[in-house]
């Protein structure tokens, strides 16, 4: 455990030196967050009563989208499919720790930075400038971060898959693009998955998808409390293990075949 959290501070530093980037982002994020209120603000102008619940609720769950982006989705992928491209895959596969474990440490280091630099700076100003609200009470606000470390969990080992198929494939763009697309659908961060067609509404409660995005924001405006949030919890839970397995079963196998290019 003490050489997990080592690898998970040292990916926190790392992350710290790309100042440019972090500005880059921070102004990408609020700029997102802008357009999604102005969207929503524009659409219950023309039919306040056709969503089911308040603006107040709807921009935020909109803007907390955003807000999660900041650090949820820490990129394991990309990472994975250059250090395969280049080769310098193998002083990774050297350290003293298993590959699986040392990219889980890797990225929650990289999301506690996300959260602590990124993601309160964009909440607070989400909060003071675009009418973000707070959960409605306590204990939402701690299933909410529950779900979220949940949702963390799901959106890695989803990331580690496609990052293995680089192992195959070298190069992932194409495959990578598909991939957010559907996430970025499927997930709820933009749209929240009541407001779907009942066909495409039974696809995305099937797939894990939702337990990124649409869950813990959903638990944070209050659509799922009590029974129903301790469900969705189990929900994303089992998700991230059946995730897990599967990711282990993918290392087991791409790890075989390895073959190191360039480097």
């Amino acid at each position: 455990m003490k050489l997990f959290w080592s690898f998970t501070r040292q990916a926190f530093h790392n992350t710290v030196v790309y100042r440019v980037e972090f500005w880059i982002r921070l102004v990408s994020i609020l700029l997102a967050m802008y357009s999604i209120r102005a969207v929503w603000q524009t659409l219950y102008t023309q039919r306040p009563d056709a969503f089911g619940l308040t603006l107040g609720q709807m921009v935020t769950y909109g803007v907390l989208g955003m807000a999660l982006h900041a650090f949820i989705d820490t990129g394991s992928e990309w990472y994975i499919a250059t250090q395969v491209r280049t080769g310098a895959i193998d002083t990774d596969l050297l350290k003293p720790i298993d590959f699986h474990v040392h990219m889980l440490a890797r990225n929650l280091g990289e999301m506690l930075f996300g959260m602590g630099v990124m993601a309160l700076p964009t909440y607070a100003i989400g909060y003071f400038v675009f009418g973000l609200q707070l959960p409605p009470d306590a204990g939402a606000a701690g299933l909410f971060a529950l779900s979220v470390l949940l949702g963390f969990l799901v959106q890695f080992h989803l990331g580690f898959l496609l990052g293995s198929v680089a192992f195959a494939t070298l190069d992932i763009r194409s495959i990578a693009w598909a991939y957010f697309a559907v996430i970025s659908f499927f997930s709820g961060q933009m749209v929240p998955l009541w407001m779907f067609p009942d066909g495409l509404r039974a696809v995305a409660e099937i797939l894990p998808l939702q337990a990124v995005y649409y869950i813990p924001m959903s638990i944070y405006i209050g659509t799922y409390s009590g029974t129903a949030a301790w469900s969705a919890l189990g929900f994303q839970a089992l998700w991230a293990l059946i995730l897990a397995g599967v990711a282990r079963l993918a290392w087991h196998q791409v790890h075989r075949r390895l073959t190191v290019q360039g480097g």
